[in-house]
Protein backbone atom coordinates (compact mmCIF):
# COMPACT_ATOMS: atom_id res chain seq x y z
CA UNK A 1 0.00 0.00 0.00
CA UNK A 2 2.77 2.31 0.56
CA UNK A 3 4.26 2.08 -2.36
CA UNK A 4 0.99 2.68 -3.95
CA UNK A 5 0.91 5.90 -1.74
CA UNK A 6 4.35 7.15 -3.32
CA UNK A 7 2.72 6.11 -6.58
CA UNK A 8 0.18 7.96 -7.01
CA UNK A 9 1.32 11.02 -4.79
CA UNK A 10 4.06 11.47 -7.89
CA UNK A 11 0.86 10.93 -10.72
CA UNK A 12 -0.46 13.79 -8.67
CA UNK A 13 2.69 15.86 -8.83
CA UNK A 14 2.73 15.30 -12.23
CA UNK A 15 -1.20 16.18 -13.09
CA UNK A 16 -1.48 18.50 -15.57
CA UNK A 17 -4.86 19.04 -14.71
CA UNK A 18 -4.16 19.28 -11.35
CA UNK A 19 -1.34 21.72 -11.95
CA UNK A 20 -3.00 23.84 -14.07
CA UNK A 21 -6.16 24.26 -11.45
CA UNK A 22 -3.83 24.94 -8.91
CA UNK A 23 -2.07 27.50 -11.02
CA UNK A 24 -5.66 29.02 -11.60
CA UNK A 25 -6.06 28.97 -7.87
CA UNK A 26 -3.06 31.16 -7.18
CA UNK A 27 -4.06 32.87 -10.16
CA UNK A 28 -7.22 33.93 -9.10
CA UNK A 29 -6.09 35.07 -5.70
CA UNK A 30 -3.41 37.34 -6.93
CA UNK A 31 -5.56 39.28 -9.55
CA UNK A 32 -8.47 39.67 -7.02
CA UNK A 33 -6.00 41.13 -4.43
CA UNK A 34 -4.44 43.02 -7.17
CA UNK A 35 -8.04 44.24 -8.22
CA UNK A 36 -8.95 45.63 -4.80
CA UNK A 37 -5.21 47.36 -4.22
CA UNK A 38 -5.30 49.32 -7.62
CA UNK A 39 -8.89 50.38 -6.93
CA UNK A 40 -8.37 50.69 -3.07
CA UNK A 41 -7.55 54.77 -3.30
CA UNK A 42 -10.29 55.64 -5.48
CA UNK A 43 -13.11 57.84 -3.92
CA UNK A 44 -16.00 56.15 -2.46
CA UNK A 45 -14.55 52.63 -2.92
CA UNK A 46 -15.11 50.59 0.44
CA UNK A 47 -13.45 47.44 -0.62
CA UNK A 48 -9.74 48.05 -0.78
CA UNK A 49 -9.30 46.80 2.85
CA UNK A 50 -7.98 43.28 4.04
CA UNK A 51 -11.59 42.90 5.58
CA UNK A 52 -12.93 42.91 2.42
CA UNK A 53 -10.44 40.32 0.83
CA UNK A 54 -10.80 38.11 4.19
CA UNK A 55 -14.40 37.92 3.64
CA UNK A 56 -14.70 37.10 0.33
CA UNK A 57 -13.30 33.11 1.91
CA UNK A 58 -14.45 33.56 5.74
CA UNK A 59 -17.77 34.01 4.21
CA UNK A 60 -17.92 30.87 2.11
CA UNK A 61 -16.22 28.61 4.66
CA UNK A 62 -17.74 25.21 2.51
CA UNK A 63 -15.50 26.55 -0.15
CA UNK A 64 -13.14 24.09 1.31
CA UNK A 65 -15.37 21.35 1.04
CA UNK A 66 -15.67 22.07 -2.63
CA UNK A 67 -12.40 22.40 -3.31
CA UNK A 68 -11.03 19.23 -1.34
CA UNK A 69 -14.38 17.25 -3.51
CA UNK A 70 -12.68 18.84 -6.92
CA UNK A 71 -9.39 17.92 -5.93
CA UNK A 72 -10.76 14.07 -5.72
CA UNK A 73 -12.41 14.32 -8.82
CA UNK A 74 -9.46 15.51 -10.94
CA UNK A 75 -7.11 12.82 -9.65
CA UNK A 76 -9.72 9.67 -9.63
CA UNK A 77 -12.54 11.05 -11.95
CA UNK A 78 -11.65 8.48 -14.55
CA UNK A 79 -10.13 5.45 -12.72
CA UNK A 80 -13.20 3.22 -12.91
CA UNK A 81 -13.52 4.24 -16.60
CA UNK A 82 -10.14 3.62 -17.95
CA UNK A 83 -9.57 0.65 -15.72
CA UNK A 84 -6.62 1.58 -13.57
CA UNK A 85 -9.11 0.82 -10.70
CA UNK A 86 -8.96 -3.23 -12.02
CA UNK A 87 -5.55 -3.26 -12.62
CA UNK A 88 -4.23 -2.38 -9.06
CA UNK A 89 -6.70 -4.72 -7.42
CA UNK A 90 -5.26 -7.31 -10.05
CA UNK A 91 -1.97 -6.66 -8.62
CA UNK A 92 -2.75 -7.54 -5.54
CA UNK A 93 -4.28 -4.39 -3.19
CA UNK A 94 -7.32 -4.47 -1.91
CA UNK A 95 -10.03 -2.36 -2.15
CA UNK A 96 -10.10 -0.88 0.89
CA UNK A 97 -6.27 -0.38 0.63
CA UNK A 98 -7.18 1.68 -2.65
CA UNK A 99 -9.46 3.82 -0.87
CA UNK A 100 -7.87 4.79 2.00
CA UNK A 101 -4.52 5.05 -0.59
CA UNK A 102 -6.67 7.80 -2.28
CA UNK A 103 -7.68 9.68 0.29
CA UNK A 104 -4.57 10.29 1.89
CA UNK A 105 -2.98 11.36 -1.72
CA UNK A 106 -5.86 13.50 -2.18
CA UNK A 107 -5.65 14.95 1.39
CA UNK A 108 -1.81 15.39 0.79
CA UNK A 109 -2.51 17.27 -2.79
CA UNK A 110 -4.84 19.34 -0.88
CA UNK A 111 -2.77 20.25 1.95
CA UNK A 112 -0.31 21.44 -0.31
CA UNK A 113 -2.40 23.62 -1.69
CA UNK A 114 -3.70 25.13 0.99
CA UNK A 115 0.19 25.58 2.10
CA UNK A 116 0.65 27.50 -1.02
CA UNK A 117 -2.47 29.21 -1.25
CA UNK A 118 -3.40 30.28 2.29
CA UNK A 119 -0.06 32.43 2.61
CA UNK A 120 0.27 33.73 -0.33
CA UNK A 121 -3.76 35.14 -0.02
CA UNK A 122 -2.84 36.73 3.43
CA UNK A 123 0.25 37.87 2.16
CA UNK A 124 -1.50 39.80 -0.46
CA UNK A 125 -4.04 41.23 1.51
CA UNK A 126 -1.63 42.63 4.18
CA UNK A 127 0.96 43.84 2.28
CA UNK A 128 -1.35 45.24 -0.30
CA UNK A 129 -4.86 46.56 1.37
CA UNK A 130 -5.64 48.94 3.98
CA UNK A 131 -5.80 47.24 7.50
CA UNK A 132 -9.54 47.77 8.34
CA UNK A 133 -12.45 46.46 8.66
CA UNK A 134 -14.26 43.78 10.75
CA UNK A 135 -12.97 40.43 9.38
CA UNK A 136 -9.51 39.83 10.17
CA UNK A 137 -6.70 37.23 9.89
CA UNK A 138 -8.01 35.61 12.69
CA UNK A 139 -10.58 35.01 11.30
CA UNK A 140 -9.17 33.53 8.06
CA UNK A 141 -6.69 31.47 10.47
CA UNK A 142 -9.29 29.93 12.91
CA UNK A 143 -11.39 28.80 9.54
CA UNK A 144 -8.79 26.42 8.30
CA UNK A 145 -8.90 24.15 11.78
CA UNK A 146 -13.10 24.74 11.80
CA UNK A 147 -13.15 23.52 8.42
CA UNK A 148 -10.48 20.98 8.04
CA UNK A 149 -11.94 17.82 9.61
CA UNK A 150 -15.10 18.67 7.05
CA UNK A 151 -13.60 19.41 4.49
CA UNK A 152 -11.99 15.78 4.98
CA UNK A 153 -14.96 14.11 5.33
CA UNK A 154 -16.09 15.71 1.81
CA UNK A 155 -13.03 14.45 0.48
CA UNK A 156 -13.14 10.95 1.83
CA UNK A 157 -16.98 11.53 0.33
CA UNK A 158 -16.03 12.42 -3.23
CA UNK A 159 -13.32 9.25 -3.59
CA UNK A 160 -16.10 6.66 -2.73
CA UNK A 161 -18.47 8.01 -4.43
CA UNK A 162 -16.39 8.39 -8.02
CA UNK A 163 -14.94 4.42 -7.34
CA UNK A 164 -18.84 3.79 -6.98
CA UNK A 165 -20.07 5.16 -10.14
CA UNK A 166 -19.33 5.25 -13.64
CA UNK A 167 -20.43 7.88 -14.59
CA UNK A 168 -18.84 10.84 -13.17
CA UNK A 169 -21.92 13.01 -13.35
CA UNK A 170 -23.66 10.21 -11.26
CA UNK A 171 -21.23 11.16 -8.19
CA UNK A 172 -21.14 14.53 -8.43
CA UNK A 173 -25.02 14.79 -7.87
CA UNK A 174 -24.34 12.50 -5.35
CA UNK A 175 -21.74 14.22 -3.44
CA UNK A 176 -24.26 17.42 -3.72
CA UNK A 177 -27.03 15.67 -2.06
CA UNK A 178 -25.33 14.27 0.72
CA UNK A 179 -23.22 17.70 1.61
CA UNK A 180 -25.89 20.26 0.42
CA UNK A 181 -29.76 18.77 -0.90
CA UNK A 182 -30.48 16.48 2.05
CA UNK A 183 -29.64 19.18 4.97
CA UNK A 184 -31.79 21.39 3.40
CA UNK A 185 -34.55 18.98 2.95
CA UNK A 186 -33.97 17.68 6.71
CA UNK A 187 -34.29 21.42 7.80
CA UNK A 188 -37.32 22.22 5.42
CA UNK A 189 -38.72 19.17 7.08
CA UNK A 190 -38.25 19.76 10.58
CA UNK A 191 -39.84 23.37 10.69
CA UNK A 192 -42.84 22.08 8.97
CA UNK A 193 -43.90 18.67 10.20
CA UNK A 194 -45.67 18.56 13.45
CA UNK A 195 -44.99 15.34 14.73
CA UNK A 196 -40.95 14.34 14.44
CA UNK A 197 -39.67 17.74 13.75
CA UNK A 198 -37.74 18.51 16.75
CA UNK A 199 -35.78 15.58 15.75
CA UNK A 200 -35.33 16.00 12.06
CA UNK A 201 -34.16 19.87 13.13
CA UNK A 202 -31.98 18.66 15.63
CA UNK A 203 -30.09 16.26 13.16
CA UNK A 204 -30.20 18.98 10.40
CA UNK A 205 -28.41 21.29 12.83
CA UNK A 206 -25.54 19.32 13.13
CA UNK A 207 -24.99 19.27 9.21
CA UNK A 208 -22.48 21.62 7.77
CA UNK A 209 -24.50 23.08 5.33
CA UNK A 210 -27.05 24.33 7.84
CA UNK A 211 -25.37 25.47 11.28
CA UNK A 212 -22.66 26.86 9.70
CA UNK A 213 -24.70 29.56 7.61
CA UNK A 214 -26.75 30.10 10.50
CA UNK A 215 -23.54 31.00 12.54
CA UNK A 216 -22.61 33.00 10.27
CA UNK A 217 -22.78 36.52 9.51
CA UNK A 218 -19.99 38.26 7.58
CA UNK A 219 -20.26 41.78 5.61
CA UNK A 220 -18.69 45.22 5.88
CA UNK A 221 -20.14 45.99 8.79
CA UNK A 222 -19.82 42.89 10.65
CA UNK A 223 -17.80 39.26 11.47
CA UNK A 224 -19.38 36.36 12.90
CA UNK A 225 -18.89 33.04 12.51
CA UNK A 226 -19.17 29.94 13.76
CA UNK A 227 -15.59 29.12 15.27
CA UNK A 228 -16.00 32.43 17.08
CA UNK A 229 -16.77 30.62 20.68
CA UNK A 230 -16.14 26.74 22.04
CA UNK A 231 -19.42 25.52 21.39
CA UNK A 232 -19.00 26.41 17.65
CA UNK A 233 -15.72 25.22 16.92
CA UNK A 234 -16.67 22.26 18.96
CA UNK A 235 -19.82 21.31 17.01
CA UNK A 236 -17.67 21.76 13.45
CA UNK A 237 -14.90 19.73 14.59
CA UNK A 238 -17.43 16.93 16.03
CA UNK A 239 -19.05 17.46 12.76
CA UNK A 240 -16.63 16.87 10.96
CA UNK A 241 -15.49 13.71 12.62
CA UNK A 242 -18.66 12.58 12.42
CA UNK A 243 -18.58 12.68 8.69
CA UNK A 244 -14.99 11.43 8.65
CA UNK A 245 -16.77 8.05 10.37
CA UNK A 246 -19.97 7.93 8.33
CA UNK A 247 -18.32 8.51 5.36
CA UNK A 248 -15.46 5.52 5.78
CA UNK A 249 -18.17 3.09 6.78
CA UNK A 250 -20.27 4.10 3.62
CA UNK A 251 -17.38 3.50 1.56
CA UNK A 252 -15.93 0.33 3.01
CA UNK A 253 -20.05 -1.39 2.88
CA UNK A 254 -20.74 -0.07 -0.57
CA UNK A 255 -16.84 -0.84 -2.09
CA UNK A 256 -16.89 -4.42 -1.00
CA UNK A 257 -19.19 -6.10 -3.01
CA UNK A 258 -18.68 -4.03 -6.00
CA UNK A 259 -18.28 -5.03 -9.14
CA UNK A 260 -14.77 -3.67 -11.04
Amino acid sequence: MLNYIKSELYRAAHSKELRGAFIGLLAIILFLNLTLFLMKDVEHFRYGSSSFSYSMLVSVPMMYCYVAADVAAMLYESDRRNGTMGNSIAYGISRMQLLAGKCVVCFVASLVMLAVALPLYIGCAELLLHATGPTTIQDMLLEVPAMSLIATGSLILAVVLLDFFENSFFSVLAWLTVMLFLPKILLFAGIVLPFGGDVLMDVAMWMPANFIPAGTNVNMSECTTIWDTGAGMARCLISGTAGILVFSAAGVLLLRKKDI
